[in-house]
């Protein structure tokens, strides 16, 4: 057999053994879910420490706030002087988080990072809300 011959035998095996090995990845399900309540639902019995608190959902809160911040400070929706305040806020909690985090979260330590994040959220909308008017 010549070359080019076999080179245009061998293609069509390569593109069907590439779609035969690629078949089991895209019978797979890529779904992701978004729970936002109480923290314990949703999660296999053991996450973390068993109490099913998780430092994901705090730092996905912590990041929605920060980039509030910085969106609000940009159109000038508060002033940079409360905008560096509750900044430094945030940094200070994230700190916090990742000090309790270290070895998972205990159903205390949540609590203790979701009323901080609840504080800096109500004065970034109480700051906001001042601001406006």
């Amino acid at each position: 057999m010549k070359p080019a011959m076999i080179r245009k035998a061998l293609l069509p095996v390569l593109a069907a053994s590439a779609v035969m090995v690629s078949t089991p990845a895209l019978a797979q399900d890529f779904s992701v879910s978004l729970s936002f309540g109480s923290p314990g639902y949703g999660q296999p019995y053991g996450y973390g420490r068993g109490y099913g608190y998780s430092a994901r959902d705090l730092h996905y809160r912590a990041r929605v706030l920060a980039q509030h911040v910085d969106r609000l400070a940009w159109s000038g929706g508060v002033d940079r002087f409360e905008a560096r305040r509750l900044s430094r806020e945030l940094n200070q909690y994230q700190r916090l988080e990742y000090r309790y985090a270290r070895n998972g979260l205990s159903r205390a330590e949540y609590r203790d990072l979701d009323s901080r994040l609840d504080r800096i959220q109500w004065q970034l909308q109480r700051t906001a809300y001042r601001t406006r008017w």
